[in-house]
């Protein structure tokens, strides 16, 4: 079975924010859907290794930060790539904080919503989390950041968590060599030999992880 052909659905990018006591903390999704329009409701799906998951299960409530693409590329490493388990995310970007006290991103986005938790459905390795929108804003008049310009233009990788992750070893096609940042799975663009001329301060521009943590990896490719 070909999962890649999931990558042609449409989907946005967007980045969930709770509290674990007063402590702010979030992670990156792709799957936030309106749900119904009177009351306003979305669903949210969030993989349940994901820390949280468990701080919106005990609080019941959390932000949606709409992502554009003008999104700096780090945030996706900051949110997608480590646990809020470890560190504050919010303190590496700017933010703000709804009159409830919950955390959203205010730069590179279009606006964000408030949710108050009413259900949520076990689902595999996710969870389904069922919210009405109790406040949202519009702040940014910019295009929104979907899954297809973070893969194509900023040339992100999926974090395995995510629900729409695919195994880029299931692909069969004709193989050449690319350097990869053994973190996050960002793709150097240009040629190895490019890549390996580069300045030893050279820096993952979606993680941040340092130059020797790029691999000289196979590629599947069109052929």
């Amino acid at each position: 079975m070909d999962t890649t052909v999931l990558f042609n659905m449409s989907y946005g990018l967007y980045i969930i924010g709770a509290k674990d006591g007063k402590r702010n903390v979030g992670c990156l999704v792709n799957t936030v859907t309106q749900s119904t329009s009177n009351p306003v409701t979305v669903t949210v799906c969030i993989n349940k290794n994901n820390y949280t998951n468990d701080c919106i299960k005990k609080t019941k409530e959390f932000t949606v930060s709409i992502l554009s693409e003008k999104t700096k590329e780090n945030v996706f490493g900051i949110f997608g790539f480590s646990s809020s388990r470890d560190k504050d995310k919010f303190v590496q970007v700017p933010f703000g904080l709804t009159p409830s006290g919950l955390p959203y991103i205010n730069e590179g986005i279009t606006g964000y919503m408030q949710c108050k938790v009413i259900n949520f459905v076990d689902n595999f390795t996710h969870t389904i989390f069922i919210a009405q929108v109790q406040e949202a804003e519009n702040l940014f008049k910019e295009p929104p950041m979907t899954y297809a310009y973070y893969r194509s233009v900023i040339k992100g990788k999926t974090p395995k968590n995510a629900p729409t992750h695919v195994n880029e070893s299931e692909k069969t096609d004709i193989a050449k060599k690319v350097y990869v940042c053994s973190v996050c799975g960002y793709e150097y663009p240009s040629s190895t030999d490019e890549f390996e001329q580069l300045s030893n301060d050279y820096a993952c521009p979606i993680c941040e992880a340092p130059k020797n943590k790029f691999k000289l990896n196979s590629k599947n490719s069109p052929s």
